[in-house]
C-alpha cells in the first residue's frame, strides 16, 4: 500500500497507512495529539515503520526515558519481517541516533530524502539532526531536495526557509516563509522561520505585529512550538525595551506548559538570562526552573541543551548539582568521537565553566573561557538566534571586567547588523564615555533616544 505522500509502505494495511498519514500531518503542524498515533503503534503487529516512527518521536524528547522507550520500539520494529529498502534506511538511521551518532543519522536521512523526496518526515528528522549539530548547510541541502519534489507543499517551504535563514540567505528565506504562510496561514514552522528573518534584520516592530497576528493559530501546537514562538515574540519585546511585557510573556506563555520537557526548559532559561542581562529582576523564577533540571545532569544529548541547563543550575545556586554536571560534561568530552570533539571538548567544556563563572560574578574568568569557546560555537547545535545568548553573556562579562576595547568591537558589529536596537546604542555610548570618546558617546545616546521615541510613537505612548 501507499501512504498519503505516495510512498510504498511494507506490510501495511489501511489502519497502518491512516496512522502514518496522521503522524506526518501532526508532526509537521507541531500538534499535540501524538497519543493517537502511539495507540495505533501499540496494536500494530506487521508494519515495521510504525514502531520506527514511534522510536523517533520519543527520541526527540531528549530524555533518558525517551531513549529507553525508543530502544524498546526498535526491538519491536526489527522483529517485524518484510521491511523494504526505505524502512531499512529508517531503521539504520534510528539505530544511529540511539547509539548517539547523530552525524551518521543525518547522513542516512539526507540519502533517504535524495531517494524518496516525498518522505517529508525523513526530511524533518534530517533537519532536526542537522540543527542539533549546527550544520546549516545540511539543513539547507535537505530543504532543497524536498522543495524540488514538493513545491506545492507549504510545510516544505517553511522547512526550506529555515535552512536558508540559518545560512544567512535572509531575503530568500523571508520570501519562502511568506509564500508558505500565503498558502496556509496555520503553519507554525513558517511563522518561526519568518520570525528568525525579522529578528536577524532588526525589524522589531514588524516582528511583534506579525507574531501577534498569527499567535491564535498556535493554540493547538505542542508545548515546544507554542512556547518557542512566544519566546520569539519576547525577544522582539526585549529589544524594544518592553521588558515588563517580555517578563509577563515568560509567565503566561513561555514557562508552565510542560515544565518537564527539555525544549520548554531551554526556552525559559534563555529568556530569563536575556531579561537579566537587561537588568530585570526575575525573582524566584530561576529556582522554579532549576527544580526541574535534577534529571538533566548526565543527559548529554546535545551540548547546546546542556549548557543552558547548567547555567540555570548556576543561577539558581544549585552548587552540588552544578559541580556534578561540570564533571559529567568533562567526562563526556573525554569520550567524544573525533567528529564531535569540537562541540564537546573545544566548546562545551570551556563554555560551561565560563557560564558558571558568569553566574557567580567572576566576569574576567567568564570572558576568558567564553572567548575560548566562541570560535567553536556552531557545532554545539541550536539556531543562530539561540546561540546568540552565549555571545551576549560573554559581552556582559567583557564589559563588567573592563575589557572595553573588545566589547566595543562586538557592539559595533551588532549595531551594523541590527541598527534598530536602542539598548545596543546605549551600551556603546557607555563604553565610548569610558574610552574618552565623548562625541561618539553623544551620538550613540541621541540615536538611542530617537529610536526609543519612535517605538513609543508607534505604540501611541507619550514619551
Amino acid at each position: 500500500m501507499r501512504d498519503g505522500q505516495g510512498l510504498e509502505v511494507a506490510n501495511a494495511d489501511a489502519n497502518a497507512i491512516a496512522a502514518l498519514d496522521f503522524l506526518c500531518e501532526e508532526w509537521l503542524v507541531f500538534g499535540k495529539r501524538f497519543d493517537r498515533f502511539m495507540a495505533a503503534v501499540d496494536t500494530e503487529e506487521t508494519c515495521a515503520l510504525l514502531p520506527v516512527m514511534a522510536a523517533n518521536l520519543v527520541l526527540s524528547m531528549n530524555s533518558q526515558e525517551g531513549r529507553a522507550l525508543g530502544a524498546r520500539y526498535m526491538v519491536r520494529a526489527k522483529a517485524m519481517p518484510g521491511a523494504g529498502a526505505r524502512e531499512k534506511a529508517w531503521i539504520e538511521a534510528t539505530d544511529a541516533w540511539l547509539a548517539g551518532d547523530g552525524a551518521r543519522s543525518l547522513a542516512i536521512h539526507e540519502k533517504l530524502v535524495a531517494e524518496w523526496p516525498r518522505d517529508l518526515l525523513a526530511g524533518k528528522l534530517g533537519q532536526l539532526h542537522a540543527f542539533n549539530q549546527g550544520d546549516a548547510e545540511a539543513l539547507l541541502r535537505i530543504g532543497e531536495l524536498l522543495l524540488a519534489a514538493n513545491e506545492d507543499n507549504h510545510y516544505v517551504r517553511g522547512m526550506y526557509a529555515f535552512g536558508l535563514e540559518e545560512c544567512n540567505r535572509i531575503d530568500e528565506a523571508e520570501a519562502h516563509a511568506r509564500k508558505a504562510i500565503e498558502m496556509q496561514r496555520k503553519d507554525p514552522w513558517a511563522h518561526h522561520a519568518l520570525a528568525h528573518c525579522l529578528e536577524a534584520r532588526g525589524r522589531l516592530v514588524e516582528g511583534v505585529a506579525f507574531l501577534e497576528s498569527v499567535g491564535d493559530t498556535w493554540e493547538d501546537c505542542n508545548s515546544f512550538m507554542y512556547t518557542h514562538n512566544w519566546w520569539h515574540l519576547a525577544l522582539f519585546l526585549i529589544d524594544l525595551d518592553r521588558l515588563d511585557e517580555a517578563l509577563a510573556l515568560f509567565d503566561k506563555r513561555v514557562w508552565g506548559v510542560w515544565k518537564e520537557f527539555s525544549e520548554d526548559q531551554i526556552n525559559a532559561i534563555s529568556l530569563l538570562a536575556r531579561l537579566e542581562l537587561r537588568g530585570v529582576d526575575v525573582g524566584e523564577r530561576w529556582a522554579d526552573v532549576a527544580s526541574y533540571l535534577g534529571q538533566r545532569l548526565h543527559d548529554h544529548f546535545v551540548p547546546f541543551l546542556d549548557l543552558q541547563y547548567l547555567y540555570a543550575l548556576a543561577r539558581a545556586g544549585r552548587q552540588s548539582a552544578l559541580t556534578e554536571m561540570l564533571a559529567s560534561l568533562e567526562d563526556r568530552a573525554e569520550s567524544a568521537k573525533p567528529f564531535e570533539r569540537e562541540a564537546w571538548a573545544d566548546c562545551a567544556v570551556p563554555a560551561a565553566h565560563g557560564l558558571a563563572a558568569h553566574a557567580r560574578g567572576d566576569h574576567a574568568e567568564a570572558a576568558r573561557l567564553l572567548g575560548q569557546a566562541m570560535p567553536h560555537l556552531q557545532p554545539i547545535g541550536g539556531s543562530i538566534a539561540q546561540r546568540a545568548l552565549f555571545g551576549a553573556i560573554r559581552l556582559d562579562s567583557l564589559i563588567k571586567s573592563g575589557w572595553n576595547d573588545a566589547a566595543v568591537k562586538i557592539l559595533q558589529a551588532d549595531e551594523r547588523e541590527r541598527p534598530s536596537v536602542p539598548s545596543t546604542k546605549r551600551a556603546l555610548a557607555d563604553l565610548y564615555r569610558k574610552l574618552g570618546r565623548a562625541e561618539q558617546a553623544m551620538t550613540a545616546d541621541y540615536q538611542a533616544e530617537q529610536l526609543a521615541r519612535k517605538y513609543l510613537a508607534v505604540r501611541g505612548v507619550a514619551a
